[in-house]
């Protein structure tokens, strides 16, 4: 069931004349967790604010639920969490708990349901103990977890994270996956924009990938991963550096090679076989050889780049 429907949106801002998202469309489904990736200043933020009727679009629509929500976002954001970048879901002078009070009123929780839903939150991210301790006491990564909770203390159907792993340590960040994939399962859908590309990776089942406010990529991460492995890349460290006739042996079987010192990246050629790229490598003076799993981080680099230097 698809949730959030962005369609052909558009904006250009008048004062500067620059053109922040041009024709950008993609879809959130109940149970998908949506990485949208892209450099600063992509359109992921603008994106963002005109889903949340923060900015007008120049022309397109939005859609929840199969209901129009252009310019009258109410009924998203009754169903919808929300932590933009800076955590700026919280009011700061106050604790925790005065927070998940507050906005889960605000979502139709009573004071008992917010302070036994925040309760659960803080103890899964292990900081009950800080359940009345005012935000401007807690330490960066801290402050960013509370947005987290404040932004899933309803249990919203949709779930807009803005850079969720800003300033969190390892320990965090993990229990922050473990959490976006038990409420995936339950349902909920949940669009994340984020610089760190093996966070997204590993949580997310679907890539959207903007530059110059222009969509340029879209897929399943599994897909995308799968195709960009179908050919295995190896790593290999030589003790000596080739000769050019050695090199020139290598290019036979390798349309890609790369050299770092005395390592070598090698892509095999469409039809060759894999036991004559060891043959050929059998005589040759290696000393270390691993196979290469390309990332998330290939895509990027391949789609952002390309599209900058157009």
């Amino acid at each position: 069931m698809t949730l959030l429907s962005v369609n052909n949106i558009s904006k250009t801002y008048r004062k500067t004349k620059k053109r922040a998202v041009s024709d950008v469309s993609f879809k959130v489904n109940a149970g998908d967790i949506v990485a949208f990736l892209g450099p600063n200043g992509a359109g992921k933020t603008t994106t963002l604010k005109i889903i949340l009727n923060l900015v007008s679009p120049d022309k397109g629509s939005i859609f929840f639920d199969g209901k129009d929500i252009t310019n009258n976002n109410l009924f998203l954001l009754k169903n919808t969490g929300v932590l933009l970048e800076g955590s700026k879901n919280m009011f700061w002078a106050l604790s925790p708990m005065e927070n998940f009070i507050y906005w889960g009123g605000q979502r139709g929780l009573s004071k008992k349901e917010a302070k036994k839903r925040g309760e659960e939150l803080l103890k899964t991210f292990g900081l009950l103990d800080k359940k009345y301790t005012s935000i401007t006491m807690l330490s960066r990564g801290m402050q960013q977890i509370i947005g987290i909770c404040c932004a899933m203390i309803a249990k919203p159907r949709l779930l807009i994270l803005d850079e969720p792993t800003l300033g969190l340590d390892l320990n965090a960040t993990q229990i922050m996956t473990n959490s976006l994939r038990l409420l995936s399962k339950s349902g909920v859908g949940i669009l994340i924009t984020t610089h760190q590309l093996d966070f997204a990776q590993e949580v997310a089942n679907k890539i959207l990938l903007i530059n110059h406010g222009k969509l340029v990529f879209s897929d399943s991460v599994k897909d995308s991963l799968e195709r960009l492995n179908k050919r295995i890349i190896f790593e290999v460290a030589f003790s000596r550096t080739l000769t050019a006739k050695e090199v020139e042996k290598l290019l036979i079987y390798c349309e890609e090679l790369k050299k770092t010192d005395k390592i070598y990246r090698l892509s095999g050629r469409e039809k060759t076989k894999l036991t004559e790229i060891l043959k050929m490598l059998s005589e040759l003076p290696v000393i270390k050889i691993e196979t290469v799993t390309r990332g998330l981080d290939e895509i990027f680099k391949y789609y952002i780049g390309r599209n900058n230097d157009d």
